[in-house]
């Protein structure tokens, strides 16, 4: 049972690393939904600091990205705030001279 925990925290550890990478340089995650899987059993004690570590840097990315949810927020509403140059209903038409 402990080498299965230590698999499932390897696995988070990687995805956290993944969307933390992510995160500082501004692009969509690759990741797909997590399931701990079945019958883990409970938590060799061995591994509780480091599952306690996960579950922090988990809370932290967290925080991270409901600030920048909020700051995608509030640049989509600046850009909104822009009026438009013209009529969605008017044809627009590019005059091109080589």
């Amino acid at each position: 049972m402990a080498e299965r925990w230590d698999n499932v925290l390897d696995r988070l550890e990687a995805d956290l690393d993944a969307a933390e990478d992510c995160l500082s340089h501004q692009s969509p995650p690759a990741l797909g939904p997590w399931t701990p899987g079945d019958g883990l059993g409970p938590l060799p004690g061995r591994l509780a600091e480091r599952a306690r570590s996960l579950a922090e840097r988990q809370e932290h990315l967290r925080r991270l990205l409901e600030e920048a949810k909020a700051a995608t927020g509030r640049h989509l509403a600046a850009v909104r705030s822009v009026p438009s140059e013209h009529r969605q209903d008017t044809a627009l038409y590019l005059d091109r001279r080589a």
